[in-house]
């Protein structure tokens, strides 16, 4: 009767099997690998999880009703159905789109105003003195 992985016992080692002078007694599985990182209280903006997780859903539906209208229409014959589910999803497209704009210039006008506060705060105090001598 053969057995897989019976022959291994009774063959002898290879190189392969050797240990190297390099290599560990034990075999530790927390040092492969970088750490991984937690994510800190300042990265975790719960406004911007719950738009990501809306916008999912709104474009979901969006796909559904452009790709289900057409079909409806042109396979099924149920023309104004087809049409106002395929209406649907040009609404959810937009206003997804809409809402995915308005959230990320919220986010430029945000950072732009934080650089500006940055900037202001550690100008130099030789240029404004420069100013005076003029």
């Amino acid at each position: 009767m053969d057995i897989p992985g019976d022959d291994e016992h009774n063959q002898s080692p290879g190189v392969l099997s050797e240990k190297s002078e390099h290599e560990p007694a034990e075999f530790d599985p927390e040092s492969l690998g970088p750490d991984v990182p937690s994510p800190s209280d300042s990265d975790y903006n719960g406004e911007a999880t719950g738009l990501f997780v809306r916008l999912v859903i709104v474009f979901n539906v969006a796909l559904l009703a452009l790709s289900l209208g057409p079909m409806l229409a042109y396979f099924e014959g149920q023309v104004d159905l087809g049409i106002r589910i395929f209406l649907v999803g040009v609404i959810a497209f937009s206003y997804g789109t809409f809402r995915y704009v308005k959230f990320e210039r919220e986010r430029k006008s945000d950072d732009e105003e934080g650089e500006t506060a940055e900037t202001t705060d550690t100008q130099p105090d030789s240029a404004e003195s420069g100013d005076h001598n003029g």
